[in-house]
């Protein structure tokens, strides 16, 4: 059996233990998860987007304008 999923994000500790599945029980819970996903990123795409561009951008600091100055 394999060992327990651990995750520890956000400085807490999830541990999930799986079950046995069978393949059928597996590929419909995989296909259901994608089509979730599908539709969450169909209604919130646009703000996901934002949010990483955002992230990626270079941040301007007005306390650091140095203005004309040849420095």
């Amino acid at each position: 059996m394999k060992p327990p999923f651990t995750s520890t994000l956000h400085r807490s500790q999830v541990v999930l233990t799986m079950p046995r599945l069978s393949d059928q029980a597996v590929i419909q819970i995989h296909d259901f998860l994608h089509q979730a996903l599908d539709l969450f990123e169909d209604h919130y795409g646009e703000q996901i987007e934002k949010f990483y561009q955002a992230l990626t951008e270079p941040s301007y600091d007005g306390e650091l304008d140095l203005g004309d100055s040849p420095f």
